[in-house]
């Protein structure tokens, strides 16, 4: 199965809402999306990744664990139907950004409204890193991205950091 490359930090792709997956007229054939984006995310052993992430400018994205398969859903055109539970501080990566580990606060659970790959819509609520997981990957289908969400401090820390590990990187290469 093929993978998708990662766009550049810098792709415009990335600041730019999604437009909806249309299953009556598919723009690209919604099973072998949903297992390219899984494909792709499970090479770089994220736990989420969105269509625009590869460049694609659809409302799609895949969650799960990278090291079981079963886990990892595709969510066609979701929705947040709203959200629960304390808002709290967790330390989130992105796959556009590797390395960039940014303290971003957001609700434990969240009901999302979706459609699978089948074309099947559903509502559901998640909990925990899924529910973190989905409301990253919702976000990158707005055009927002995780450091938007991070307040300053928390922000200018993870980059300083992120600038050092870049500069190990580099002397070890």
């Amino acid at each position: 199965m093929a993978v998708y490359a990662l766009v550049d930090p810098n792709d415009s792709i990335l600041k730019q809402p999604t437009e909806r997956f249309d299953f009556e007229n598919p723009q690209i054939d919604p099973k072998q999306l949903a297992e390219q984006l899984a494909e792709t995310m499970i090479l770089h052993n994220g736990i989420g990744l969105a269509a625009p992430q590869c460049g694609i400018p659809l409302s799609v994205f895949v969650v799960g664990n990278p090291r079981d398969r079963d886990t990892i859903m595709a969510m066609f055109n979701p929705s947040i139907v709203n959200t629960m539970g304390e808002e709290t501080y967790i330390e989130e990566g992105c796959l556009t950004y590797p390395g960039l580990y940014i303290k971003v606060k957001r609700p434990q659970q969240v009901r999302l409204r979706f459609t699978d790959m089948n074309g099947e819509t559903t509502t559901a609520k998640y909990t925990g890193m899924t529910a973190r997981a989905i409301q990253h990957e919702y976000d990158h289908l707005q055009g927002i991205i995780y450091k938007k969400k991070a307040n300053r401090i928390h922000l200018d820390r993870a980059q300083k950091k992120y600038k050092q590990i870049l500069r190990r990187m580099k002397k070890t290469a």
